[in-house]
């Protein structure tokens, strides 16, 4: 169901103190019907008209400064000045259904000194949500810019050959053009109709979740038989799945239109102890069989793939894991949104752990921008507490991301027959997940679960 603008008008309206400001952006919701980054809105105008009273005046008349709103080619603007700790800001927004959300796709708050009135920084929303912008900061006699999506730092300082008051004068569309050559701005155009393949996969899975049940090391063979994964004997009523044979039912549910077939669980199960882990894991397979998830996920991707695209020739399982560090830093803040640029360095993806759970939204973001269409098997690990300490793989689950009709950015989770939510996934206690990319069709014909 799609939310209007309209029915957001109260939500989005932004009261003019900066504690407000600050602790509300944290649940500010995404709006949809956002254009294509370089059709954004532009308030270059709007900002020159204010620059003396507002940009540029002394701290003490800034502040003095009520709200006003201004007009040009784009439509209605509000500006307005609000106060923090040590500084202020001065916001230009564009009107959204009847409101000015400070978040909305073009929307400028240059944060200024209240000490001596200096540029500290400007930041500019890419997509109104409020967690894709760009941070802009004077560097001497240039500037620096830096990217930002879900706490993810995308770039970071890259030189523009501009004063910062030139710039804060200037079109948006300038900073781009003279930073193109190394951001890839289009990251934030996306085109909702490469997701319709992947919206009919969670359209069909939500259609089938209602008649699954869990059960603990369950999963459906590929003659239909209820099995426990561990034994495949035959499961006990009622029979269910778990988060792996959950995993199947949606891979089987998508291979079937194309092979006419299900998958063997006996297959599927198969240890791959050349293609990951140590000497040291070696020992514990038996006991602890700490890669059944990745074993299991890669199997059902190779599967999948195989299916898809019979003249691939690689028979590595490792051919379809999301191998490429998605960025090196993320924002230390509590909450990413606030504005901070304190950063942290950001872990690399590791060949048998995968990323920092804490940059998972982030990286999907990016996943859904470059290779629009896919989803992810994802499997969520961590080490355990007590010695040896072994890292072991503990769930799966299929993350599907993808942009909505109205461009807004959304992460659907499915996981051990049942929906749930990315917040939910990754505040478990998961250290680290590793994703493996699947291919996406509309056709979708699942098993069923035997009934109790």
């Amino acid at each position: 169901m799609k939310t209007s603008i309209r029915s957001l008008s109260a939500i989005l309206a932004i009261a003019v103190t900066a504690p407000t400001l600050a602790t509300a952006q944290g649940s500010w919701p995404a709006i949809g019907g956002d254009g294509p980054i370089r059709s954004m809105p532009e308030s270059a105008d709007v900002r020159k008209r204010v620059w003396d009273s507002l940009l540029e005046a002394p701290p003490a008349a800034a502040t003095a400064v009520g709200r006003s709103e201004e007009r040009n080619a784009w439509g209605d603007w509000s500006v307005s000045v609000e106060q923090g700790a040590g500084a202020f800001y001065v916001v230009v927004s564009p009107k959204r259904g009847g409101a000015y959300p400070a978040y909305a796709q073009g929307s400028w708050i240059v944060k200024r000194s209240a000490g001596d009135g200096s540029f500290l920084q400007a930041k500019i929303f890419l997509r109104s949500d409020p967690g894709t912008f760009a941070r802009v900061y004077p560097a001497g006699s240039r500037c620096k810019i830096d990217v930002i999506a879900y706490g993810g730092v995308l770039y970071r300082e890259v030189m523009i050959p501009l004063s910062f008051k030139e710039l804060l004068r200037s079109p948006f569309s300038r900073t781009r053009d003279l930073t193109s050559d190394v951001i890839d701005w289009e990251l934030f155009s996306p085109d909702p109709a490469l997701y319709r393949d992947l919206r009919g996969v969670i359209a069909g899975a939500r259609a089938g979740i209602p008649s699954l049940r869990y059960a603990d090391d369950g999963a459906i063979d590929s003659d239909g038989t209820s099995v426990y994964i561990s034994t495949l004997a035959g499961q006990a009523e009622p029979a269910g799945l778990n988060c792996s044979g959950f995993a199947k039912w949606l891979v089987d549910g998508m291979l079937h239109p194309l092979t006419g077939s299900y998958l063997s669980v006996a297959d599927l199960r198969e240890r791959m102890v050349d293609w990951r882990g140590s000497s040291f894991t070696v020992g514990f397979e038996e006991k602890y069989d700490p890669f059944f998830g990745l074993d299991w996920s890669r199997a059902l991707a190779k599967a999948a793939w195989a299916a898809f695209y019979p003249s691939l020739s690689d028979d590595s399982p490792l051919a379809n894991d999301v191998a490429e560090p998605p960025f090196a830093l993320r924002v230390r803040d509590a909450d990413p949104i606030n504005g901070g640029s304190a950063y942290e360095p950001f872990s690399d993806n590791f060949d048998d752990a995968g990323i920092d759970v804490r940059g998972l939204k982030a990286a999907l973001f990016l996943l859904a921008s470059r290779e629009p269409g896919r989803f992810y098997l994802a499997q969520f690990n961590a080490r355990d507490k007590a010695p040896p300490n072994l890292r072991r793989y503990f769930h799966i689950a299929a993350l599907f991301p993808y942009f909505d009709d109205e461009g807004v950015f959304r992460v659907v989770v499915l996981e051990s027959a049942a929906e749930t939510s990315l917040e939910a996934l990754t505040g478990r206690g998961y250290e680290f997940v590793k994703l493996i990319r699947m291919p996406a069709a509309a056709r979708f014909e699942p098993q069923a679960l035997a009934a109790p």
